[in-house]
């Protein structure tokens, strides 16, 4: 976990940067189309405005931090309610953006597999977030959304 952890962490620390070549890039776009992600022509990366990117790096922090508080040689209770609350926080961060639930809930309708393609091709802080997440809890995030495409 430490290890993936520290590679999560470059990736949320590497979003920084590619938000602002991003918006340079984009500069003459409208100020609500502005995204922090390289295009991609097959229409399923989901853009974010500023303040869906600013919201989602926030709660990506939060789960970076719980995963490196808990990452020891022996967990306890509170260890496993952490990581339990870090799924939790990953559908939050998820919900930040309409477009971004929306789309996840209906490639998680698709299977996992689909999904797992589909979140690949997010922004780097979404991505970050999501291998922050043991399987185990990715496995419940993943159940979530498709308990929320079926209801």
């Amino acid at each position: 976990m430490a290890t993936t952890a520290v590679i999560a962490s470059a990736a949320l620390v590497a979003a920084a940067p590619l938000a602002s070549a991003a918006q340079n890039r984009q500069a003459a776009a409208p100020a609500g189309a502005i995204t922090a992600t390289v295009p991609v022509t097959d229409g399923e990366t989901v853009e974010l405005t500023p303040a869906e990117l600013s919201a989602i790096r926030q709660i990506a922090d939060e789960i970076k931090q719980e995963a490196t508080q808990n990452d020891g040689p022996a967990p306890d209770v509170s260890a496993f309610s952490a990581k339990g609350e870090a799924g939790k926080k990953f559908i939050e961060l998820l919900k930040k953006s309409p477009g971004l639930i929306k789309s996840a809930i209906s490639k998680a309708k698709e299977g996992r597999d689909a999904f797992n393609k589909w979140m690949g091709k997010q922004n780097v802080a979404v991505r970050g977030a999501w291998w922050l997440l043991s399987g185990g809890v990715q496995t419940w995030v993943f159940d979530e959304l498709v308990k929320m495409a079926q209801g």
